[in-house]
């Protein structure tokens, strides 16, 4: 099943953003201090970006602009714009989306912020309940839904899979399907993003950074975006 996700920007849907590239695993919390102050110049460079070696698992909370809520994300790299340092950042858990088939054919994802929400994210999370019990919890954090614990292969819902298998393969970003369920006469599906889902923070302390409103993302995003995939190209030309 197929969608479309690298950097996850508020101000668009999450499935119509153009794929980077491969990130490091999922998760956020951190020890920013190690990797911030005593590394970088008093003075930082108007443009730069650092990409953080595979084996580093430092981990930092991405909160909401309100503080209240947060995403633990593994830390990929930190780009700096106009002087303004930003920590990008993979989910450390897994990345997940309510989604239902529009017409039969594009399979769309419920906005966090969508009214339906409230109504189908509660179902989900007592499926999920009911059916792994303490080893999987559905979250609702910022930007995407996660899922805390272990998948395991034969966890994944087959027959859903084989039903849906034709109209998957028009979508444009991979994605498995965990649970399927019917609200209001409307299927809906829980399904895992297998693409890296890339967060974006700026500011907070040492141990967290704020997601991007929708409005710093679209000014900041193009460029954050062009660094990044420069980087993945040519590491050196950073």
């Amino acid at each position: 099943m197929s969608m479309a996700l690298a950097f996850s920007n508020p101000s668009q849907s999450p499935f119509g953003v153009t794929r980077a590239s491969q990130a490091t695993p999922a998760s956020f919390s951190s020890q920013f201090h190690q990797h911030g102050k005593n590394r970088r110049p008093k003075f930082a460079p108007l443009f730069a970006f650092e990409k953080m070696a595979e084996d580093d698992d430092q981990v930092i909370a991405f909160m909401d602009v309100s503080g209240e809520k947060g995403i633990d994300c593994y830390i990929d790299s930190y780009a700096t714009v106009d002087g303004v340092e930003y920590a990008i950042g993979s989910p450390c858990d897994y990345a997940v989306a309510l989604c239902y088939f529009e017409g039969d054919e594009q399979l769309v994802p419920l906005e966090l912020d969508d009214p339906l929400m409230d109504d189908v994210f509660p179902i989900a999370e007592e499926i999920i309940e009911e059916e792994f019990g303490e080893e999987l919890v559905l979250l609702r954090t910022p930007q995407t839904l996660t899922l805390v614990g272990e998948l395991e292969e034969n966890e994944l819902d087959e027959d859903d899979e084989d039903d849906l298998g034709d109209d998957l393969n028009e979508t444009e970003e991979e994605v498995e399907i965990l649970i399927s369920f019917e609200e209001d006469g409307q299927e809906y599906h829980l399904v895992r993003l297998l693409d890296p889902v890339l967060l974006v923070g700026k500011a907070g302390n040492e141990n967290t950074r704020i997601l991007l409103t929708p409005e710093e993302s679209d000014i900041v995003m193009p460029q954050l975006e062009e660094m990044f995939i420069s980087n993945q190209e040519d590491p050196d030309q950073m």
